[in-house]
């Protein structure tokens, strides 16, 4: 009997050294940090720039073929189909790794006639699953005011204001992995947004 029991441990002993490793947590608590951060300052560009490089964040060459600036370009393409004459204010892309997780932030805004809106953008292009209601709230204090859920598995969450008490919005979404080619926007992941806006004087 002793020696049958000892057998059954040595199996499931064995089993558990050939079972794959388990897969680690998503760090959501240091991405979030690292988000809140990089955009805190997004409602003055100089700011924000100052501190996204305080951080730790370095610059992404122009020339650089990875995903953030395929991302940057679609969308700087899309902004001049729609309204070439829009003042597009750069604040530059950055990246980083937090926790493992190889980020990438951009700072950006537009004028629009009377108002100006900046945008700080952090992005988990490889993020495999959305990070938890129950995180995100614990996070913010706060239910998000909004949550949406379009087709292919995206998920939104919004509140108002964003991460400041003076930002107008923040945003964390997931995108599946996919769900986007079909438009041939190459964005997946994980995204985190604060936006400010201010009226411009006449």
């Amino acid at each position: 009997m002793a020696a049958s029991g000892l057998l059954i441990g040595l199996f499931a002993l064995a089993a558990m050294q050939d079972a794959p490793p388990a897969e680690n947590p998503y760090p959501a608590r240091e991405v979030l940090s690292a988000f809140a951060t990089a955009c805190s300052g997004i409602e003055n560009m100089a700011v924000a720039k100052a501190s996204v490089l305080a951080a730790g964040w370095q610059p992404v060459p122009a020339d650089d073929t990875g995903a953030l600036m395929a991302l940057v370009a679609f969308g700087k393409a899309k902004l001049a189909e729609s309204d070439p004459d829009m003042q597009l204010i750069e604040g530059g892309e950055y990246r980083m790794t937090v926790a493992g997780r190889e980020l990438g932030v951009v700072l950006s805004g537009v004028d629009l006639e009377k108002i100006r809106s900046q945008g700080c953008r952090v992005y988990d292009f490889t993020a495999a699953s959305a990070i938890s209601p129950e995180d995100l709230e614990g996070w913010a204090a706060r239910k998000p005011n909004d949550t949406q859920t379009p087709e292919g598995g995206i998920i939104k969450h919004v509140w108002n204001p964003g991460l400041k008490p003076g930002h107008m919005e923040m945003e964390i979404s997931f995108v599946p992995q996919g769900a986007l080619a079909a438009a041939n926007i190459p964005l997946s992941g994980l995204v985190f947004t604060a936006t400010a806006m201010e009226f411009l004087k006449p």
